[in-house]
Parts: structure tokens; sequence; C-alpha cells
């Protein structure tokens, strides 16, 4: 019975119906309420580049400020140490910067790609 009302959808040009999808149990989908598995890329957002920088600026601070520290005991000016600490910071702070912009214009991009289905460059 249903293969003789497929084939006379098939034979008539049309696409069989698809099947209702039955309805959420909430109760049965209890891995849903899981975290996400480590490896699994987070959206950026707010909360994750504060979270990020909290553990990248003091990191910074520390390498940046030893290599401040050995300009300093290199050249016997503080000026100088201090120079190279600034600089070597805002080095790296930008290039953090812009990682995580083009992280995120990349979200973005793909967002945009995968609700118009069509590329966006």
């Amino acid at each position: 019975m249903i293969t003789e009302e497929r084939e006379r959808i098939a034979t008539a040009g049309g696409q069989p119906p698809r099947p209702p999808r039955p309805p959420r149990d909430r109760r049965r989908e209890w891995w849903r309420d899981w975290p996400a598995p480590f490896n699994r890329p987070q959206p950026i957002n707010r909360r994750n580049l504060v979270r990020g920088g909290l553990v990248a600026v003091p990191f910074l601070v520390l390498v940046d400020g030893l290599l401040g520290a050995m300009a300093w005991y290199a050249t016997g000016n503080a000026l100088v140490g201090l120079a190279v600490f600034g600089l070597t910071f805002l080095f790296t702070l930008g290039e953090i910067a812009i990682v995580a912009w083009a992280a995120g214009r990349r979200q973005e991009v793909e967002r945009l790609r995968g609700r118009t289905g069509e590329d966006t460059r």
C-alpha cells in the first residue's frame, strides 16, 4: 500500500510529503543541558573577550615587563626599559586585537553566508 502510493506520487512528479516531526520532550533530551565539548569553538562575544583578556593581559605584562627589565639592566636607563616595555606591550596587544577582530569578522561572514546561501566576499 505504501509502495503503491510512493509510485503514484513519483509518476505524478510530486514530492512525497514529509512525515511530521515528533514533539520534543525535554525530559528525554537531558544531554542538551551539558556544556559544549572542550575543543568546540565558541562564538566571539564580550564575555569571552573579557575572560581572554583576564588571562592574556597579565601574561603580557609579565613577559613584556621582563623584556623591559632586561633593556633597563643592559642600558642602565629606566626610560629605555619603560619604552621597550610599552612598545612590546602595545604591539602584542594590538596583534591580539587584530586576531580577535578577524575571528569576529569571519563569524559574521559565515553567519551571513549561512543565512543567504551565497558567497558574500
